[in-house]
């Protein structure tokens, strides 16, 4: 219930559920081999990725509005790189989505700049809130 309710807050704090308070989100953890195929298919990248975001649009025939996936291994990864928790990496994961949803970008270097302001921001509003890492309990092998 926790990650439902952070998500909505997020959603709430990127601007996805003005005027659109029935918005729907899923999302989905997946493995390594999971989002390399979803990256080639849907993005035209090789590789892996730590999320990728799909904004359907409301009022269609899907009955959600946009669709996260999220990289569990990357996360994994880069967590024990940058010496953070795993929840922390999913956190800001989830969040990054949910900005590419609303539709921000990061393919130039300003985009960048502004969505790593943006994640930090949503983040300190999160951390107001949840505890991540009751949230996304660290991950065990």
């Amino acid at each position: 219930m926790a990650m439902k309710r952070l998500i909505q807050k997020a959603c709430k704090l990127t601007g996805l559920l003005e005027g659109n308070p029935d918005f729907s989100l899923a999302v989905n953890f997946v493995d390594t081999d999971t989002i390399c195929q979803l990256n080639r298919k849907f993005v035209g990248h090789e590789g892996s990725t730590d999320v990728i975001s799909f904004n359907y649009g409301s009022g269609g025939e899907n009955d959600i509005d946009a669709e996260l996936f999220i990289c569990t291994d990357t996360a994994d990864y880069a967590a024990k790189r940058l010496k953070r928790g795993f929840s922390d990496e999913l956190a800001l994961y989830i969040v990054h989505g949910i900005l590419h949803v609303s539709g921000e970008k990061d393919t130039t270097e300003p985009e960048r700049r502004r969505m790593r302001r943006l994640e930090r921001k949503i983040i300190r509003e999160l951390e107001k809130s949840f505890d991540f890492s009751e949230t996304f309990p660290e991950r065990i092998k």
